[in-house]
């Protein structure tokens, strides 16, 4: 295995700055979802109020996707990142302070959580969007692997601490370390060379209309393989979440832990993803992307499934290390055929478009599985999604476009 592919991008100081400073970002979100789960549950006593939190921060992101990719496609980039962090910082720091003081109610919990999402989206699109960009055609693979395991570098070490810092003093600390991460995003990000960032696809003035900012939606629609990726990301995500927000009642009813459970466990899955990405943004997978979509989101279905029968946490952490590596293809080969598909003056509105719909069922996805906590328990929850998703992603074995995309 060769490393050649990642000096050549690290060599490029925008693009070192850049990692580094999303790298703060991601840990900061890993803080926050923990914290904010384990808020949720303190001030409302109720799995299924705890999922409606779970929602309206999530419902955040999909609010303001369409809002950010109009703003970066018509302004300097690196402002709006570093505005975007700076209210991150803000809220997370508000929920936090709030909380210390014992002044904090659900409400004002959800509301402030809701704001922090909907400005992360400019980041969350910029990122995925213009680091490609910033690279010649032969990293783009590269990039995206990088941008996958920054992701789980966060994801290891994020849920782990958090959960450690959650259990030991107390999720209103949890959202402190949170806003000091996105701070540090504003003072790495301060040095990245001005207009690095909008060189490879430079922003300019258009026209602001509805068309216009739904126009990567309607290439979506009208594109035979990014229409079947969509649909089946969306649906697979919604299945997956709920999987994701169970983790919490996993560790605290069948293991009998707390939050620390749930954050090894997420590092767990976060350190599986990051073993396979590395590997995968070496060289090029010599099989078609589409087809291994589909067989990569069928075994993630069954595994799922098998994470309801694991008897104790250390068993649950082996097979989300499973699942991180399975995933880690899914969502190179994802990005892949996203960023390479549509045309160059479609690219911010496309991926935004894309991000959007992929998440559009995640929202419900939390309050379901607060609801089925409640309802069925946590362990055939976890079966239940884990099966839904593998039939689900079976039916697409008849999608010829995105079954034969390379």
């Amino acid at each position: 295995m060769s490393l050649q592919p990642y000096r050549a991008l690290f060599a490029n100081r925008a693009v070192s700055l850049l990692v580094i400073a999303q790298w703060f970002a991601r840990l900061g979100d890993q803080f926050v979802a923990i914290a904010l789960l384990w808020a949720a549950l303190e001030l409302t006593r109720s799995a299924a109020a705890t999922g409606l939190v779970l929602m309206a921060y999530t419902g955040g992101v999909i609010a303001a996707g369409f809002f950010a990719a109009s703003l970066l496609d018509r302004y300097p980039r690196k402002p709006l990142m570093l505005a975007d962090n700076a209210v991150r910082a803000l809220c997370i720091g508000a929920a936090a302070s709030l909380g210390l003081a014992h002044l904090l109610n659900v409400w004002v919990l959800a509301a402030l959580a809701c704001i922090a999402a909907m400005s992360s989206t400019i980041t969350i699109v910029g990122m995925r969007v213009y680091l490609p960009t910033m690279v010649p055609e032969e990293l783009i693979v590269t990039a995206f692997a990088v941008d996958s395991s920054l992701y789980q570098l966060a994801g290891i070490a994020g849920p782990a601490l958090a959960g450690i810092v959650t259990a030991r003093f107390g999720w209103a600390v949890a959202m402190s370390v949170g806003a000091a991460c996105f701070l540090a995003f504003v003072l790495i990000g301060a040095f990245i060379p001005a207009g690095a960032i909008d060189r490879g696809i430079p922003p300019e003035s258009r026209e602001l209309s509805l068309s216009e900012e739904l126009a990567g939606a309607r290439y979506i629609a009208g594109n035979p393989l990014l229409r079947g990726l969509t649909v089946l990301v969306a649906m697979g995500n919604f299945f997956f979440g709920i999987a994701i927000v169970g983790l919490a009642f996993l560790s605290k009813d069948a293991f009998g832990g707390d939050a620390r459970g749930q954050g090894f466990m997420l590092a767990a899955l976060a350190l599986g993803t990051l073993t396979a990405s590395i590997p995968l943004g070496t060289g090029r997978w010599p099989y078609p992307r589409g087809i291994s979509l589909i067989t990569v989101s069928i075994i993630l279905g069954v595994l799922v499934a098998a994470l309801g029968y694991a008897p104790n946490l250390t068993l649950a952490c082996l097979v989300l290390f499973v699942i991180g590596v399975v995933d880690a293809g899914f969502f190179i080969w994802m990005s892949e055929l996203r960023q390479r598909t549509p045309p160059p003056e479609l690219l911010a509105r496309t991926i935004s478009a894309s991000m959007i719909l992929n998440t559009v069922a995640t929202p419900f996805s939390s309050a379901i599985a607060g609801l089925a906590v409640g309802a069925l328990h946590i362990r055939p929850t976890f079966v239940l999604a884990g099966l839904a998703l593998a039939l689900y992603s079976s039916l697409f074995v008849r999608n010829k476009p995105l079954r034969e995309a390379s």
